[in-house]
């Protein structure tokens, strides 16, 4: 399948840094309208910059992307774009830098690819999406109201994971702090105080979103395209429920115990995806792992973790390459 991918930075023999966004179909913080938005790292790392098969840039007809495209065929594709990148540029150390469900990517990737990488870098991790669904599950279960505890069990019993799982998420964000970080959630603090912190701690967020606007590289079709993983017709539509429900398949864990690449996982301490704690513990198991905690942030990065997160990324990706 023909697709296109940017590529920004200095070339030539510098470390490469192939750049996974999340969703799937999400490509927000990373993805091709990002090209030129991280000169911290382009100065100093050749970025290449991809959006998922079917989203953005490279978004297609519903008709022409396959009813029973996956997860694995996310990873596959991000296998081969590796090969590539290593084809293009045989004498350069290569780095993985995913985010969200692009951590599921690098993961994959290096398990497949681990003599043609350098380092993994893994910003707001997933590892288990079923132990995700847990976490959310507890995390807003005293909270909830009857008509979504009614709600949540009207799904789990469908049979399917995706809908289920997807109320979830969505519950989790509404009571904690781990997508949007607010402070004053759940405190008992006035409303405008809660609207304050979550102006100020989104700042960085609203300067994400207003790239995709702004980007010279997508043209405003692209814009629906950049949507895709959040639109009726790609995210709830008969057509993808292979898609959403493979993602019940996502466990890394294994992976992350035998592989010897240096790795880095930077999440949120507010972070439900996977709980702080179990990254901490994996960082003390393994040698190969180091393991940056972000204080006072989600999963979507507040901007002062977002500069926190740059300098982890920045330190060590000169470390391993």
């Amino acid at each position: 399948m023909s697709q296109k991918i940017s590529v920004e930075g200095p070339g030539g023999s510098a470390p490469v840094m192939i750049m996974f966004h999340g969703g799937p179909w999400a490509p927000f913080i990373y993805g091709l309208a990002y090209r030129g938005f991280y000169p911290e790292l382009s100065k100093r790392f050749t970025l290449v910059w991809w959006d998922q098969y079917g989203c953005g840039r490279n978004a297609r007809r519903l008709h022409d992307i396959p009813s029973d495209i996956s997860v694995e065929t996310f990873a596959r594709m991000a296998i081969d774009l590796t090969g590539e990148i290593r084809r293009r540029f045989p004498h350069s150390p290569i780095l993985l830098n995913g985010y969200s469900f692009g951590t599921y990517l690098t993961m994959q990737t290096v398990a497949a690819r681990e003599s043609d990488i350098a380092g993994v870098i893994n910003l707001g991790p997933i590892m288990s999406m079923r132990e995700a669904t847990g976490h959310f599950r507890a995390a807003c279960d005293r909270r909830m109201n009857e008509r979504e505890r009614l709600r949540m069990q009207q799904l789990q019993n469908i049979g399917r994971y995706d809908p289920y799982a997807a109320y979830v998420e969505q519950l989790a964000g509404k009571y904690t702090n781990c997508c949007h970080y607010r402070d004053a959630l759940g405190s008992g603090n006035p409303i405008w105080r809660a609207i304050a912190d979550s102006w100020r701690n989104d700042a960085m967020f609203r300067r994400w979103m207003l790239r995709l606007v702004t980007s010279g590289d997508y043209r405003p079709l692209d814009l629906i395209g950049a949507a895709m993983g959040t639109l009726p017709y790609g995210r709830f539509s008969r057509r993808f429920r292979t898609l959403w429900d493979s993602m019940e398949n996502i466990d890394l864990w294994p992976i992350a115990e035998r592989l010897p690449i240096p790795v880095i996982y930077i999440q949120g301490d507010a972070e439900l995806y996977v709980l702080p704690d179990e990254l901490a513990a994996l960082a003390e198991r393994r040698p190969n792992v180091e393991y940056v905690r972000l204080a006072h942030s989600g999963h979507i990065p507040t901007s002062r973790a977002w500069e926190w997160a740059m300098h982890a990324m920045i330190r060590f990706g000169q470390a391993v390459s």
